[in-house]
């Protein structure tokens, strides 16, 4: 699957398997308490299932202003 970063600038990354979307938190190292997993811009839960060819966003939950 493609996993694109978009904090806090654009990174793409390609990851292999079928796997939750927690599970790909753990592998990339990012949090789900700090960040929002979306695909086809809808928000994704932790146990929601990804497979190879899903495109994701990983967006910053936390912004400053």
């Amino acid at each position: 699957m493609r996993v694109i970063f978009k904090m806090p600038f654009r990174r793409e990354v390609e990851v292999k398997g079928i796997k939750t979307v927690k599970q790909l938190a753990e592998e990339l190292n990012f949090s789900l308490e700090s960040n929002l997993v979306l695909r086809d811009g809808k928000m994704l839960t932790p146990d929601e299932k990804l497979n190879e060819e899903d495109v994701v966003e990983v967006l910053s939950a936390i912004s400053g202003g």
